[in-house]
């Protein structure tokens, strides 16, 4: 029998559209359309792996389904994937709790990042991507004073 994509039972499943035990993965192209950032993104997936009933063509959208869709995303966005901000955090000798705090996000966002679950916006991609390449950038970040390099939060008014 064959195993779907990260699932633990057997095919065929039974379709909870057309109630036949006629559930099979496959392999198919896909336009996906997914909002982000309160824009509709249309893009084609070519090669989805999704469990589709053979009798009433059904799709069956799992958690797998959906992370293939996440990820098709972010390429079709050019948004920095999960692994690659791991692969900077590991480069740069970083912990997640240290990133966090110099990008000024929870830890637990930073984490959601890298493991998928959540899609950055735009705004804190565009933020990784320059503080990962630019050493003077981390360094900026870093001063919790934000005052060595920066200058002052707030000017200082004399009367």
């Amino acid at each position: 029998m064959k195993r779907p994509y990260n699932a633990e039972r057997p095919f065929p499943w039974r379709c909870r559209h057309c109630g036949k035990n006629e559930v099979e993965m496959e392999t198919v192209e896909y336009t996906a359309e997914v909002r982000y950032e309160g824009r509709l993104h249309t893009f084609k997936i070519s090669k989805l792996q999704i469990p589709v009933c053979q009798s009433c063509k059904e799709k069956v959208f799992t958690e797998d389904v959906d992370q293939q869709v996440n990820d098709a995303l972010r390429l079709h966005l050019k948004l920095l994937a999960p692994v690659q901000i791991r692969d900077a955090l590991k480069r740069l000798q970083l912990t997640q709790k240290g990133l966090s705090e110099q990008l000024g996000v929870a830890q637990e966002t930073l984490s959601r990042w890298t493991t998928g679950t959540v899609i950055q916006s735009r705004a804190m991609d565009n933020l990784m991507r320059i503080y990962f390449k630019f050493p003077q950038v981390r360094e900026a970040l870093s001063d919790t004073n934000h005052e060595t390099i920066l200058g002052p939060a707030y000017p200082v008014f004399s009367s």
